[in-house]
């Protein structure tokens, strides 16, 4: 059983970021009972955080979380155009901030494809 629960986040540009947070919950409750990891899903250029549903249910299904973003400039977020993980760090940055005060979540792992994967390295580096 999950949850999906969807959110806007606010990046230090101001730009308003679409999110959805996956969560697998106990079925008997629908709440999650223990902190636990958390795949962040990057995706890339001319995508947004919809793609994420080719991989939600692999990691859901064996207690991982799955936090999806809409890029600024992609998807439903605020912004005009995308910069290939130049100002998506800011994006990102901001996610792993929230993620980070979460009481939910235990650790974080990245999962970017393409403009994602740049955006991930761009952070991490």
């Amino acid at each position: 059983m999950c949850v999906r629960v969807d959110m806007e986040l606010v990046n230090r540009r101001q730009l308003k970021l679409k999110c959805s947070h996956y969560l697998p919950v106990d079925a008997n409750t629908m709440k999650v009972l223990k902190p636990l990891p958390c795949v962040v899903y990057l995706h890339g250029n001319s995508g947004s955080r919809i793609d994420a549903d080719d991989i939600v249910d692999s990691y859901l299904s064996e207690g991982i979380a799955v936090f999806s973003i809409d890029f600024g400039g992609c998807g439903l977020s605020d912004g005009d155009f995308v910069t290939l993980g130049w100002r998506e760090r800011d994006d990102l940055e901001c996610v792993l901030d929230y993620l980070s005060a979460d009481k939910n979540t235990a650790c974080i792992a990245l999962f970017g494809r393409s403009m994602g994967a740049a955006t991930a390295l761009l952070v991490a580096s």
